[in-house]
């Protein structure tokens, strides 16, 4: 064979270990570059004609061309697929705060719906309680809390629970623990107040053409925002809501007026009925009891005829007073007719009872009743009968106590009689 073909022969062979090499990988790139180089000096000393030569130069230079190539495109493609994904990365970024973004504008436009809605609602209801109901899921959607109350204010601040959370046990649900909430002792109006804590509580008031019409207040477990961050989100939400709730309230005080004796502000004789029969079917359904207190004021017709009837409406309106002041926010008071007027105690226990209507007779019995420089003093007679020691039904509570009270009439006014010693 001839020289120039072994040559060839042995450039032949050793190309495929050039290519073997190369797909190792980057790593193996110098090793088979190396390789090509070094095909040209072990094939030299065969390659005795020039042509032969030349070719395995040019072999060779191939071999070493090749390998090279690879090479920077291996490098090339590293980089492009460290700068994809760097780009990658990006976009990945960019995708999180884009659905940051669609969360938080789903979520205000929820709320935008949420407050539209409660707007629509209230300037719509005619039914109070539905609408309190209804109001309440509105606030605890829009909020995400369950300790909430909303109270409607009247004229003189006084407040009415409207709408409060399934939170039971809340501070909010009376005058008493919002003031508390607040730092106030006693009772009185509502003030605004932000505690920061766990949880973070807040109230605001609701106005409307400069009038408070309403009281709003919290708590939100969880939260991280502060008190005072709290309580401007929910005054931005009672702002947009006081003409509704103010509606509310002047809806509420033309029903109050119908149930409400004018002269003493306690109820009337209607709610009275109404509400005994109510505190007669709760106590059948759980097997509770009840109290019904009937007061008289004693020789009604001699203040009158001595001191006029605008004196004898002041003493009405002022018993009227004490009575609900010497109760509390769970019982009721109305006028029973005339001079004489009622408390329903409910769940109430004898020995209590008695105590409460002893409280109330010396309370009356210990205040001034001023006409011009004259001091007058007046005296109550109370008759007591339960539910259903005494009777049976709504009437027969009723004329259980009437009983009684005639009784402590006739044994020398300005006593309490309990039925029980009829």
């Amino acid at each position: 064979m001839p020289e120039s073909e072994i040559a060839l022969a042995a450039l032949s062979a050793l190309w495929f270990p050039v290519l073997f090499l190369c797909r190792l990988g980057r790593a193996a790139v110098p090793l088979a570059a190396a390789a090509g180089a070094g095909l040209f000096w072990l094939a030299l000393p065969a390659a005795v004609s020039t042509g032969a030569a030349a070719l395995t130069a040019l072999w060779a230079a191939a071999a070493c061309r090749w390998v090279l190539a690879r090479r920077s495109g291996s490098a090339a493609g590293g980089a492009a697929r460290e700068g994809g994904a760097e780009r990658l990365g990006e976009v990945a970024e960019r995708l999180a705060l884009a659905k940051k973004e669609f969360n938080e504008a789903g979520g205000r436009e929820k709320k935008v719906l949420l407050l539209y809605s409660a707007m629509k609602y209230l300037a719509e209801a005619v039914d109070q309680q539905a609408a309190g109901r209804q109001f309440a899921r509105y606030i605890s959607d829009y909020f995400g809390t369950e300790d909430f109350a909303f109270y409607l204010l009247g004229p003189a601040g006084e407040a009415e629970l409207f709408a409060c959370g399934r939170d039971t046990a809340s501070d909010f649900n009376s005058p008493e623990g919002l003031r508390r909430a607040a730092g106030l002792p006693g009772k009185g109006p509502p003030e605004p107040f932000a505690a920061d804590g766990k949880p973070p509580r807040a109230g605001v008031m609701v106005n409307h053409a400069g009038e408070a019409v309403g009281f709003f207040a919290a708590a939100f477990p969880g939260s991280s925002a502060s008190a005072a961050e709290l309580a401007a989100a929910m005054l931005s939400f009672a702002e947009e809501l006081a003409f509704a709730v103010r509606r509310l309230r002047l809806f509420r005080e033309v029903e109050w007026l119908s149930r409400v004796d004018g002269l003493t502000g306690v109820f009337r004789r209607g709610v009275l009925d109404e509400r005994i029969e109510e505190e007669v079917r709760r106590a059948q359904a759980f097997r509770t009891t009840f109290a019904v207190l009937i007061a008289d004021i004693d020789h009604f017709k001699r203040l009158n005829d001595g001191y006029g009837h605008q004196f004898g409406d002041f003493v009405l309106k002022r018993v009227g007073t004490l009575l609900r002041e010497s109760v509390y926010e769970t019982d009721f008071v109305a006028r029973y007719g005339g001079e004489e007027f009622a408390v329903v105690l409910p769940r109430a226990e004898p020995e209590g009872v008695l105590r409460k209507a002893e409280a109330i007779r010396a309370r009356i019995a210990a205040e001034n009743f001023s006409h011009g420089l004259e001091s007058v003093r007046i005296s109550v007679s109370i008759g007591v009968a339960h539910f259903p020691r005494d009777g049976r039904d709504a009437a027969g509570a009723v004329a259980a106590a009437d009983a009684a009270l005639y009784r402590a009439k006739e044994s020398g006014r300005n006593r309490v009689v309990d039925a029980s010693q009829l």
